[in-house]
């Protein structure tokens, strides 16, 4: 069994995984929110943002000991690329548990989330994530093109948070701008058709507010496809409720209430420009991509 520790914008993630009949066997996948993005502050990490994410790697990376696995590895993705003491976060985590950490280009980070969550065929993969979206085309094992946008939903929430249905409609129209300024970076063609497939905790959060559940399923939710009138629904309607509603909406953990207008406003906008009439939702993402790469190395 293999272990990754990824160390995100918004929460510190683990995947536990082993290799059964030519693919990924997932046995365990925990999550620590820490949000070290909002630390983020004038291209700096501040200093408690930072030991609250490092406790949470070396408890995560324990976890992964006790349950003896062969190998822990931990990357690091836009939150700690971005910051100008990224190092220094690094050094920590490496001081903590020993590991170094690897951190992901904008390219790396989206073809691992393409590997970890294609279908194959001629496919593309979104990842929405706290400080960035990764748009990944590709054909079965081959990418055509990746790129990484700095507009994560804990990103678009410092910016400009969405309070109203006016305000949700000014970050999906930002959003869109950006992406469309940015569509000469990937081989983009209209029409072309393509399975897409959406990751991060915005679209597993989606899938669990749709089948009213209270944590997304993957038994019950991986691969469920919700169209493009259903997800821009949500956006609509959690905009317009006040905070400590959207908390009680079933399926919405309440330490997301505040980000995840922000998230399906990405969403949207992406699914406008690129012309995505409905997506495919998965929990798997770029720890699994990542996790891959050393399992096929072996088989």
């Amino acid at each position: 069994m293999l272990s990754c520790i990824a160390v995100g914008s918004n929460a510190i993630r683990l995947l536990e995984a082993d290799w059964e009949n030519g693919g990924l066997k997932v046995c365990k996948r925990e999550r620590l929110g820490t949000r070290l993005f909002a630390g983020l502050v004038n291209g700096r990490l501040e200093q408690e943002s930072m030991r609250r994410s490092v406790e949470a790697v070396r408890e995560l990376y324990d976890l992964a000991a006790e349950d003896q696995s062969e190998a822990i590895y931990i990357i690091a993705t836009s939150a700690v690329r971005d910051a100008a003491n990224g190092g220094e976060f690094t050094d920590a985590c490496r001081e903590a548990t020993g590991v170094p950490v690897e951190i992901l280009t904008g390219e790396e980070e989206a073809a691992c989330s393409y590997f970890g969550a294609s279908r194959g065929g001629v496919s593309g993969v979104i990842d929405i994530g706290g400080g960035s979206t990764e748009y990944t085309l590709g054909v079965d094992d081959r990418i055509s093109g990746a790129m990484s946008l700095q507009m994560g939903a804990v990103r678009m929430y410092e910016q400009c948070p969405i309070e109203s249905v006016e305000t949700y409609l000014e970050t999906v129209q930002l959003c869109k701008d950006m992406l469309q300024g940015s569509l000469d970076r990937i081989p983009f063609e209209a029409g072309t058709r393509r399975d897409w497939t959406g990751v991060g905790g915005t679209l597993t959060t989606l899938g669990s507010m749709s089948q009213k559940i209270d944590l997304f399923d993957p038994e019950k939710s991986e691969g469920m496809i919700m169209p493009y009138e259903e997800i821009h629904g949500f956006g609509m309607d959690l905009s317009a409720m006040p905070m400590e509603d959207r908390k009680c909406v079933k399926g919405l953990m309440p330490h997301r209430a505040d980000i995840i207008p922000s998230g399906i406003a990405i969403l949207d906008a992406s699914m406008q420009v690129l012309c995505i009439r409905e997506m495919r939702l998965s929990a798997q993402g770029n720890l699994d991509g990542y996790l891959k790469k050393f399992f096929l190395k072996r088989y």
